[in-house]
Parts: structure tokens; C-alpha cells; sequence
């Protein structure tokens, strides 16, 4: 059931959430070869439902979200609990004291959170594969990458066994999950969301999102999590900006669709949902972001730097307890000069300018998410349009690409015609206009866009 579905029933007293909970936690055993949760919260979902159950009883409400049960990406701190990132070299770290502060949000809101998810160690990669706990397998064909890191999180909304999960984006981390799972996700404005209780791995890109099945969904859980956080420096002091409420689709919104860098090269079932996307809202242009490709190339020496500074004493004393890939990029990022990081804050702050002169005359402008579907778990390479890419830094080129600027990025799954596998469209707005980003995805959704979750017949048997 959906976000939206469950809290009505719940607070209604139709179902009560202790039912929801042991469907869910039979909904996760059925899927447990997807690989998707490292830690079951069990215990702590039944004691939770329980308590909502009672105040329901007593004609309290529990909040807009009651019963509703949520996952978390392995980065969010949990009560008690030591937060792995998916790496070795954490395992040594003491227990959370408390919950993260995205976690104690959606509980205030009634939510109930079940589990942690897979991703890739320490959030570096895109393509869901970890060498310490074993890679995410995609629900639409366990063969295939889910996307990442946030993995996990999306493979469980994908699969239908969690209506909503929490992630981070760095560098499209939501974002080529929610494509290739084929999901809905939502990336906020940058320092929209608090981070506390999260463990970090690009100070300067990191970004909380979410993941669900709808676009209704989403929006409800974004508010949520829009409380302010007093002990976060980087969250902007913005009021409430409530999203859900009947996201109005009738307003008119001013649309384009970026071209050059995020032209090619691009499948075929990739480029033909860019173009319906662009149709169904009507989108001007095309316009271009000169500065895109330049953009990628800065973010990649910001999260090569600022992730291998943070890791060092790490890496100095227990190299290890990191996997091989990350451990070698972590290494390499920590020898970069700071000239270079320098003339990439610079180049930062250029091509943000130039997004924001784009959108003067825009409220929305649409690109692909990703040059094409979810590629074999273990793919190195990959033939897209003739071009043969290493897919594993490539699925990110046209998020990665964004990043900088900071802006609210959604991306809504669609099935594509030739290969029948999830592709996305990344859904791009001004700063803080979460809503505006919201209404157009939800626009697409009315237009046909988005898929059903889907649990595998391999996986469920």
C-alpha cells in the first residue's frame, strides 16, 4: 500500500500498524535475496506500531505518516547501533546515541522506521555494489544493478516492500537508483534537510533524499522532513514549505530541456522518454548549460578530495578494512593538490550562475538521468549508442553533472519500450522550489509516467 493508503487506514483505525508492520517484515523475508537490508529493525517496528496502535485507540493522532514503515541507507545513524556505511573501516566506531535527525522527523510524523539498507561502501559508487556485504540486486531483474549507493533503499521501494526509504546524494545518489529501480526520488535543495546523524562523505555535495512509489508519496515525506535543526550549520533557515497538499498540476510551468552535454549518448528507450517527458510539459527549446561537462569533471575532483581528506587517518592506519576500489580512489583523492579543489569551488559557483540564468525564464528544466538501463552487476564496461563506456563512473554522468549547483532534482522511473527496464528523467528546479519540482513530476505521473513496484519471480520464490 502506499504512503498515502497506510496512514489513512491507520489513523482511521481500519488497520491497525502492528498488521502493517508484520506484512512488511514478511514483505522482506520474501525479498531477502535481493540483498537490499543489512540490519532488521524488528523489534524496535513492533514496539513502535504497538505504541501508535494505542494512541490511535485513545483518539490521539499520530501524525500524518502513523504506521507508515520506512528504510534507511546503512549511513543514517540508529539508536544503539554501530553506522557501517557499508565499509569494514567503520566497524570499529561506537554505537549511535541517538537517531538521526531524518529518522526522528518521520517517527514524530507517526512513521515507523523497519530497516537499514545496503549501498555502496561509504556512499562512493553508483552502481550498488559493495565488496564487504555483497552487491544490491535490481527487482525489475536480479541480474541487474539496482543503481547507486543508495541501493538498497530503492530496491525495497522498487520491490514493494517498503512504500518509502531515505538516502543520500552526492553525486546522483538517489537520483541512478531511483532511474534504474524505477521508482519516484526526490533530491532537495542543497542544505534543505538536515544531515545531523549522518555520516558524511562530501561535506560540500551531500544532500539526505528519499525515495517512494509516487509522486504523492514523496511530497508527503518531504514534508516531513522539513523540520528545522538548530544543530546543523549547513541546513538553510527556511520556513516550512509544505509540498503535499494537492500539488496543483493545472498551473502553468515554464519548461525546457537541457541538450548538448546531455544529448549523448543516450539509449534509445532513454532518449524517447526524455522526449515524452518534454512533450507532456510542454517544454521550450532546447536549451544548453555550457558549462556541464566542465561541471563534472569539478565534482569529481571535490568528492575525490574532500572524501579521501576525510578517510586518510582511516586509510593510514587500517587500509585493510576498505574495499579495493574505494580504497584506492579514497587514496588517490587525498593527494590532490588544493590548487585543484580551489579552481573547482570556483568553477562551482560559474556554472551556478549560469543554471540560474537558464532558469530566469524557466521553472523547470528536464534531462535524462542516466545514458541508459541498468547494466549486469559486475559490468566494467558498457556499449551505449556506440560509445563504449566505464559504466560504473558513466551511469552518472548527467547527475553527476548537476550536482554542484545544489538544486531540487527529482527523477520518476518509466519503462522503456525496447528493453522493458526503468529509465528515468531528472526533473530540475530553482532552489528551494521543492514544490514546483513536485507538481511537474506529478504532472508526468497524470501523463502516464512511473512504474507499480514489482517483486520478481526469482526472488519471491
Amino acid at each position: 500500500m502506499s504512503v498515502a493508503t497506510i496512514a489513512s487506514q491507520v489513523r482511521a483505525g481500519r488497520v491497525t500498524a502492528a498488521e502493517t508492520i508484520a506484512r512488511t517484515l514478511a514483505a522482506l523475508e520474501n525479498c531477502r535475496d535481493l540483498n537490499a537490508v543489512t540490519h532488521l529493525h524488528a523489534d524496535r517496528a513492533r514496539a513502535r506500531a504497538e505504541d501508535i496502535d494505542r494512541q490511535v485507540g485513545t483518539g490521539k493522532d499520530p501524525g500524518p505518516l502513523a504506521g507508515v514503515p520506512f528504510a534507511v541507507k546503512n549511513l543514517f545513524d540508529v539508536a544503539g547501533q554501530i553506522t557501517r556505511a557499508g565499509s569494514r573501516a567503520t566497524g570499529r566506531n561506537a554505537p549511535a546515541d541517538r537517531d538521526a535527525f531524518a529518522i526522528r522527523s518521520l517517527e514524530a510524523a507517526g512513521a515507523i522506521l523497519i530497516a537499514s539498507t545496503n549501498m555502496d561502501e561509504l556512499a562512493y559508487g553508483f552502481a550498488g555494489e559493495n565488496a564487504h556485504d555483497g552487491d544490491t540486486r535490481n527487482p525489475r531483474d536480479p541480474a541487474l544493478s539496482a543503481g547507486g549507493s543508495s541501493s538498497g533503499s530503492s530496491a525495497l521501494v522498487a520491490a514493494g516492500a517498503v512504500p518509502l526509504a531515505l538516502g543520500t546524494d552526492t553525486n546522483g545518489s538517489v537520483r541512478v537508483p531511483t532511474a534504474l529501480s524505477g521508482v519516484a526520488g526526490l533530491k532537495p535543495t542543497y542544505g534543505r534537510l538536515s544531515r545531523s546523524g549522518v555520516t558524511p562523505f562530501v561535506r560540500s555535495l551531500d544532500h539526505v533524499g528519499l525515495f517512494a512509489t509516487d509522486i504523492h508519496d514523496l511530497a508527503l515525506a518531504y514534508d516531513a522532513l522539513q523540520a528545522r535543526d538548530h544543530n546543523d550549520p549547513v541546513q538553510a533557515p527556511r520556513p516550512l514549505e509544505p509540498a503535499a497538499p494537492g500539488v496543483d498540476t493545472s498551473m502553468t510551468i515554464r519548461t525546457a530541456r537541457l541538450n548538448g552535454y546531455f544529448d549523448a549518448p543516450l539509449h534509445p528507450d532513454v532518449r524517447t522518454v526524455t522526449d515524452m517527458a518534454a512533450q507532456a510539459l510542454e517544454a521550450r527549446g532546447p536549451i544548453t548549460l555550457d558549462l556541464a561537462e566542465a561541471a563534472r569533471a569539478a565534482s569529481f575532483i571535490l568528492t575525490t578530495a574532500e572524501g579521501g581528506q576525510h578517510h586518510l587517518p582511516g586509510l593510514i592506519t587500517h587500509p585493510d578494512r576498505f574495499g579495493p576500489l574505494v580504497r584506492d580512489r579514497l587514496r588517490a583523492g587525498a593527494l590532490v593538490p588544493a590548487a585543484w579543489t580551489a579552481r573547482a569551488q570556483k568553477l562551482r559557483r560559474r556554472v551556478t550562475r549560469q543554471l540560474a540564468a537558464l532558469m530566469r525564464d524557466h521553472d523547470i528544466l528536464l534531462a535524462p538521468a542516466t545514458p541508459c538501463p541498468a547494466c549486469p552487476l559486475g559490468t566494467a564496461e558498457w556499449e551505449v549508442a556506440g560509445v563504449t563506456l566505464p559504466i560504473r563512473l558513466a551511469i552518472g554522468m548527467f547527475t553527476q553533472a548537476l550536482t554542484l549547483t545544489g538544486v531540487p532534482i527529482a527523477v520518476l522511473g518509466q519503462k522503456g519500450a525496447t528493453s522493458g527496464l526503468p529509465v528515468g528523467v531528472q526533473i530540475i528546479g530553482r532552489p528551494f522550489e521543492e514544490a514546483t519540482v513536485l507538481r511537474a513530476a506529478r504532472r508526468l505521473e497524470q501523463a502516464g509516467f512511473g512504474m507499480a513496484p514489482q517483486m520478481p519471480e526469482a526472488i519471491h520464490a
